[in-house]
């Protein structure tokens, strides 16, 4: 299905807005009241998209439908229509982040954060396909093989590309792709926090940690969420006056700008494919709509720096639209999980995301301690938060090791963040290898992961090589 064609009620556009909102209000609370949530230091769009979950027609409407009762007294959250939300935020997301002010930087810290990432989702890939090949020859021959290949869209790239890439692959026979995409993407954040704060506990333990000794270091504002004994951080400077357009409102309009072009953009070239016979081709793009939207998000950025008008946009205000964005991304992905689909890939799930989890945390602690110089395992934490959450997740966990943020590890996560969207994107085309060359037929699979496997080689021949061209530079 595409995304852009579901017929939704306006009605129902704005209840479900209106409920979203009203679940991020209760993850605020249930983080400020809620000692373990505090501890753990869970997102307040995480706790929202659970309780939405939970009060909705997955969970609280199964219930009552159990045990009889005829009234629907449970959140209304249509599953389908989240889906098309996330869809739509996670290009959003990416427009705003491209049109913030970033600094280009190619040095060691961020490219090194890079490949690793970009190493770990090789390796879930690929333990996620070994499994879905061990499953499909024993007992579940009938299983969608690309499942495995959800394991680091889900936990590596969010719950966004993870909805938009298993949507994509219902059409060829995958019952419930997407909302198998944003299921691992939050069982990826579990893994993210609960496993995060507990490996972070194992490095004070051990003397890991370079800044902190304790968890106790963290400040009781950052552990409620709510800035209430400290100064309240400034979100961003108005570039326009307020009495001709409210600068929020002038960066909200230059986002939806840039996916108007977006949109505009993938549908040209749909129509294109599709006059030359490549209508299967065509309806696939649409899944690549965020491609499209970065690079035009940072084709405007430029032409407005080269025109030097690039002053109408404000790094912290955009920064707070892409906030926005990922906070009703994630509280309506989770709130999308299907229990039906849940139980229908119990096994798939659990199997593939306890070795995706555990694969991914054995890789970067040894890639973290033999890639970096300093702060080996403040970067391990990063990059592992990110590799199971998004780069948001591998700040938050980066803030606890670093609460003023003395080190560099936060701000080459983000710089490597963008660095590795570039390097991972090839991989996001070979995934949809098996569906475009070989039929979706097995063996197709084993071919894809093979070519992961050599990407995986050929990027680390590169990093070794600009290692030694590196050094050889400073023997010099």
């Amino acid at each position: 299905m595409n995304p852009w064609d579901l017929s939704v009620n306006l009605k129902d556009a704005v209840l479900d807005f209106a409920f979203l909102s009203l679940f991020l209000l209760v993850g605020t609370a249930m983080r400020r009241y809620t000692p373990v949530f505090r501890k753990y230091l869970i997102p307040n769009n995480i706790l929202g998209g659970f309780f939405a979950l939970i009060f909705g027609p997955q969970i609280l409407g199964a219930l009552i439908r159990i045990l009889g009762y005829t009234q629907k007294a449970y959140i209304p959250l249509n599953p389908e229509r989240l889906g098309i939300y996330v869809y739509h935020l996670l290009a959003l997301t990416f427009i705003a982040m491209g049109l913030r002010k970033e600094k280009v930087h190619w040095g060691k810290g961020p490219l090194s954060q890079a490949m690793t990432g970009i190493m770990s989702f090789l390796v879930q890939g690929i333990l996620g396909m070994l499994v879905a090949f061990t499953l499909i020859y024993t007992i579940k021959p009938d299983l969608f093989p690309g499942i495995g290949l959800l394991v680091p869209m889900g936990f590596g790239m969010g719950p966004g590309l993870a909805y938009a890439i298993g949507n994509n692959w219902e059409k060829f026979g995958f019952e419930g792709g997407g909302l198998v995409g944003l299921t691992f993407a939050a069982i990826g954040y579990l893994f993210a926090f609960f496993g995060g704060v507990g490996l972070i506990n194992w490095g004070i333990r051990n003397g890991k940690t370079k800044l902190i000794t304790g968890m106790d270091q963290i400040t009781s504002d950052v552990k409620m969420g709510v800035w209430k004994n400290s100064p309240n951080p400034s979100a961003g400077k108005l570039p326009l006056a307020t009495e001709a357009i409210e600068s929020m409102a002038f960066q909200f309009a230059l986002i939806g700008s840039v996916y108007l072009a977006t949109y505009g953009v993938v549908f040209l070239l749909t129509q294109l494919l599709t006059a030359h016979g490549l209508s299967e081709l065509a309806s696939t793009l649409w899944s690549f709509h965020f491609i499209f939207a970065i690079i035009l998000s940072l084709l405007t950025r430029k032409i407005l720096d080269v025109t030097g008008r690039s002053y109408i946009i404000d790094t912290g205000l955009m920064n707070r639209a892409t906030g926005v964005a990922i906070d009703y991304l994630v509280v309506a992905a989770i709130a999308a999980i299907s229990i039906t689909i849940v139980i229908k890939y119990w096994m798939s799930l659990l199997i593939m995301s306890v070795l995706g989890g555990f694969g991914t945390i054995l890789f970067v602690y040894w890639a973290a301690y033999r890639a970096f110089d300093d702060y080996p395992f403040e970067r391990f934490i990063a990059i592992f938060g990110e590799k199971t959450g998004t780069v948001n997740s591998g700040l938050v966990l980066v803030r606890i090791l670093d609460p003023e943020f003395e080190t560099t590890v936060a701000e080459d996560n983000i710089y490597g963040g963008a660095i590795s969207i570039f390097i991972g994107l090839p991989l996001l085309i070979i995934m949809n290898f098996p569906m475009m060359f070989w039929n979706n037929e097995l063996y197709g699979y084993w071919y894809t992961v093979g070519i992961f496997a050599c990407y995986g080689i050929l990027l680390m021949s590169i990093w070794r090589l600009i290692g030694f061209l590196k050094f050889r530079k400073v023997l010099k």
